[in-house]
C-alpha cells in the first residue's frame, strides 16, 4: 500500500523541513509530493535540499494560485493507492503512518482521525476527536470535516467521482469534503490524534479579508444542510461562519470604510439563508444570544457586535478561546 502525501509550499523555508521530516522519517511506503506554489522567499532552495536527501520526494513548481490548485497539481502526480494533505507549518505525530496504515482496509473509501491545534501559549492548545460512530452531524459540530489534513482518501474514489478543489481561497477544504461526503463514500473512524495543527504567534486567528467568503460559506451550508443528519448541526456551523464573515471585515487587510463594512454586514444578516438558518435556537447561551443579536437585523448592533469579537480575538485570545464552542 503506497500513501501519496501532498503539500502545497508557499514562502514556507523555515517550517517545509519539519514538515516533510515528520513523514521520511516515520513511513518509508509514501511518495512525498510538494508543490511549490510560486514561493519567493528560498522555498525552492529547501525542497532541492530535501529531494537530495529523500528519494520519495516528487516536486513540481508553479504559478502562483492558492493551495486549492496546488493540491490539484499534487493530485494529478500522485500515484498511491490512498492521498493525504499535510500543510507546510504542520506535522503528523510520530505513530501517525503506523495508525494509518493498519486501520485502512478494502472497505475504507475515507479515513478520518483527530488533531491537535497547537498555539504558540501551550496552555490553550486544544484536542479534536471522535470515537463515536461517524455520522456527519457529529462530525462537523465537533469540527471533523473543515479540513483535509486529518484525512485519507482512497485515490480511485476522488477519480471515479471527479472531485477536485474548487478554485476558492476560502472553504475549499469543506466543499471538497462535502463532495467526497455526498458520494456515500465508506468510512473508518480513529480516535487517534496524528496530526499537529501549528498556529503561529506572529499570525492572527482572524484570517485575513476575502471578499468573496461570504457566499462560499453559504455554498457550504447548502451542502451539509443536505448531509447533516439533523438541521440544528448545519445552523450551528452556519452560525459560526456568520460571524467569522462579519469579523473579519476588521482584519488588518480589510481596506473597507466603516460605511462600506455596514453594508456588508447589512448584506449578510438580511440574507434569506441566513434569516432561516437563524430560526433554529442555539443550545448555548453564547450562540443564542448571538442569533438574536444576529436576528435583529440592526445594523449598527451588528456592526458593534463584530467589532468586539474581532478585538477581543485579537488582544484577548485566551478569553476568546475560553468562550468559543
Amino acid at each position: 500500500m503506497l500513501l501519496s502525501v501532498i503539500i502545497p509550499a508557499y514562502n514556507c523555508k523555515d517550517t517545509l523541513s519539519a514538515a516533510v521530516f515528520s513523514v521520511a522519517e516515520n513511513f518509508k511506503d509514501t511518495e512525498i509530493i510538494i508543490i511549490d506554489d510560486g514561493s519567493t522567499d528560498g522555498t525552492q532552495s529547501v525542497i532541492n535540499n530535501l529531494k537530495n536527501s529523500y528519494s520519495c520526494i516528487k516536486t513540481e513548481r508553479i504559478k502562483n494560485s492558492g493551495p486549492a490548485n496546488a493540491r490539484n497539481v499534487g493530485l494529478k502526480l500522485a500515484t498511491g493507492d490512498f492521498v493525504m494533505f499535510l500543510d507546510s507549518d504542520d506535522t503528523f505525530r510520530k505513530k501517525a503512518f503506523k495508525a494509518v496504515s493498519s486501520s485502512l482496509n478494502n472497505d475504507t473509501d475515507l479515513l478520518i482521525f483527530g488533531f491537535r491545534q497547537n498555539f504558540y501559549s501551550k496552555a490553550q492548545d486544544k484536542i479534536y476527536s471522535s470515537d463515536s460512530p461517524f455520522t456527519v452531524s457529529e462530525y462537523y459540530r465537533n469540527n471533523l470535516l473543515n479540513q483535509v489534513w486529518n484525512k485519507v482518501y482512497r485515490r480511485e474514489f476522488l477519480i471515479n467521482n471527479n472531485i477536485v478543489f474548487k478554485d476558492y481561497r476560502y472553504g475549499e477544504d469543506r466543499i471538497f469534503n462535502a463532495e467526497v461526503l455526498k458520494n456515500a463514500p465508506r468510512v473508518t473512524t480513529i480516535p487517534d490524534v496524528l496530526y499537529n495543527y501549528n498556529i503561529d504567534k506572529s499570525v492572527s486567528l482572524i484570517s485575513g479579508y476575502i471578499p468573496e467568503k461570504f457566499d462560499a460559506c453559504k455554498e457550504i451550508n447548502c451542502y451539509f444542510s443536505e448531509l447533516c443528519e439533523d438541521k440544528s448541526t448545519a445552523d450551528y456551523m452556519f452560525l459560526k461562519n456568520i460571524v467569522s464573515c462579519m469579523t473579519v471585515l476588521f482584519a488588518e487587510n480589510c481596506k473597507l470604510t466603516s460605511e462600506e463594512k455596514k453594508a456588508v454586514i447589512k448584506e449578510i444578516i438580511t440574507d434569506e439563508d441566513v434569516k432561516k438558518a437563524m430560526e433554529s435556537k442555539q443550545n448555548s447561551t453564547a450562540n443564542e444570544i448571538i442569533r438574536k443579536i444576529i436576528r435583529t437585523e440592526n445594523v449598527f448592533l451588528n456592526f458593534t457586535f463584530a467589532f468586539s469579537v474581532a478585538f477581543i480575538q485579537k488582544h484577548f485570545l485566551p478569553v476568546f478561546l475560553k468562550f468559543r464552542k
